[in-house]
């Protein structure tokens, strides 16, 4: 039987909605949930199940309309107390996209250094950090390469080296391999795992062939959890 010391991230009855013209859009419905430590947590959803708008909450992009959620124990309201949910997202979460998101007038390796330089890295060291992690997901060689002259399996990488630079306790990704070939989906899949055995992974993809790669599975319908395992 797990308690909360078991949970990097959980969820305590939150509820999210949007107003759409004189009406509202509710997305979540009373979620509760704990994300364990060191472990890799897949959301499985169809399109419109609430699947992204979970996760910006997770990542502290948003805040719910009800409910609460805790980081290690503590309220995210206190985080973001004072403008801080920046610094809470620089210091302690990295966030991988299905349309990588680099920026393409930069190398790659300005593209990983940045995160670092944001959050109080000297040049010199953001530098070192980036060529380490670009060394660690096999593009050693591509660090003065622009985005658009790397494959999409390419810039994934690249784009999971940015998320990394600051050493984050958790990793978000949605839909990381959606726009990837099965081949290099599937070491992109691998390096997750790998990731999960240091950090917190979550995971959002609506691929139900997905299900049997991470250690835990959280199912969303309509914006309710509709089941959990591992």
């Amino acid at each position: 039987m797990m308690d909360t010391a078991d949970f990097l991230v959980r969820l305590d009855h939150v509820s999210k909605g949007y107003r759409l013209g004189s009406g509202r859009l509710e997305v979540l419905h009373d979620l509760s949930y704990g994300f364990v430590r060191h472990a890799w947590t897949m959301l499985l959803g169809a399109s419109g199940s609430g699947k992204t708008t979970l996760l910006n909450l997770i990542g502290a992009l948003e805040a719910p309309d009800a409910g609460e959620l805790f980081y290690d124990n503590q309220s995210y309201r206190e985080f973001a107390s004072g403008g801080g949910a920046a610094h809470f997202r620089g210091r302690k979460i990295g966030f991988v996209f299905q349309n990588y998101q680099l920026l393409p007038e930069f190398s790659i390796a300005e593209n990983v250094m940045i995160g670092a330089m944001l959050n109080g890295s000297s040049r010199r060291a953001a530098r070192a950090r980036a060529e380490e992690l670009l060394d660690r997901v096999g593009l050693a060689d591509r660090l003065k390469h622009r985005p658009m002259e790397l494959s999409g399996g390419e810039q994934q990488r690249a784009a999971i080296a940015r998320a990394l630079v600051n050493d984050p306790e958790l990793l978000l990704a949605d839909e990381p391999t959606g726009n990837l070939d099965s081949a290099t989906g599937r070491r992109i899949l691998d390096f997750f795992r790998e990731l999960a055995r240091e950090r917190t992974v979550i995971m959002i993809t609506h691929n139900e062939s997905l299900a049997g790669e991470a250690d835990f599975v959280v199912r969303l319908s309509d914006g309710r959890l509709s089941g959990s395992g591992a």
